[in-house]
């Protein structure tokens, strides 16, 4: 199986969609210098290739989920990969990843209020089996959120730079 590799076209492509997620294919063409159809299918295969995703994000607390928590969680190595399982599988969990330190798993969990966050720790999470521990802190407030992983400022070419 080949790596996927992005070219310069790519990054520059990501880096207009990441500033406004709505600029148009024409409108991309016109600014990078290149075709209509060659914008829509550098596109098509970031999609297909899962380097980018075209969705509507949102801020939880506004959406009424109005409990965000991250878990910190111990793990008997034995049980790592049939916990991640049962954890990915949770519909709360809506971020998951193994850490170094202290912990060896982190989950953000997104709920509709904090009695379902003890329901989630004392039934859900309860039942998995291999989890050792968990620490679990609640968010109060989202000051930043960003979702331009790389920083493609670098191939931002705005009109007159061409």
């Amino acid at each position: 199986m080949s790596q996927f590799v992005l070219d310069d076209l790519d990054k520059q492509i990501l880096a207009h969609l990441q500033e406004d997620g709505r600029t148009t294919f024409v409108t991309l063409a016109s600014l990078l210098g290149v075709s209509e159809g060659t914008i829509r299918k550098r596109v098509k295969r970031l999609e297909e290739e899962r380097v980018m995703f075209t969705m509507g994000v949102t801020d939880p607390l506004k959406m009424g989920l109005d409990t965000v928590a991250f878990i910190w969680f111990k793990i008997d190595r034995h049980y790592m990969e049939s916990v991640m399982d049962s954890l990915r599988a949770l519909e709360a969990v809506r971020y998951l990843v193994v850490t170094t330190g202290g912990y060896d798993l982190v989950a953000m969990v997104v709920l509709p209020n904090r009695t379902e966050l003890i329901s989630l720790l004392n039934e859900e999470m309860a039942r998995i089996s291999g989890i050792i521990s968990t620490e679990t802190s609640i968010v109060l407030q989202i000051h930043k959120q960003i979702h331009d992983w790389t920083p493609f400022n670098e191939y931002k070419q705005t009109e007159g730079t061409k």
